[in-house]
């Protein structure tokens, strides 16, 4: 069984959203992983495909079969904040945080 990877580092979605279509993908054949996500109208989602992509472009120089890939992990973690701020109305500042996320993909073939 071989395994290969793709990382996305600093990723301006929160670790919580991301997670949510890395839950629909694990486990699944790649073929299914991408066709989800394709569909799916959500910014994590699109984020998670490139990903996948990597990993399928990274499995495509060394492997000849495909047919037989599955998505084993889809790590999401947490990232550092980005801290910002808003001006608003009577010389207020309003500030926030844009969080960010990990992401690491792995691709099994059997």
């Amino acid at each position: 069984m071989r395994d290969y990877t793709a990382t996305l580092t600093y990723a301006i979605v929160s670790s919580e959203k991301m997670e949510l279509p890395a839950k629909m993908v694990r486990w699944k054949s790649l073929q299914d992983a991408i066709d989800t996500l394709t569909f799916l109208p959500k910014k994590s989602g699109r984020i998670l495909l490139k990903v996948i992509l990597s990993a399928q472009a990274n499995m495509n120089a060394k492997e000849t079969d495909m047919s037989n890939a599955i998505v084993s992990k889809v790590d999401v973690g947490r990232g550092p904040k980005i801290k910002r701020s808003r001006f608003t109305s009577r010389a207020r500042v309003y500030g926030y945080n844009k969080h960010r996320s990990f992401v690491r993909v792995v691709l099994s073939v059997k």
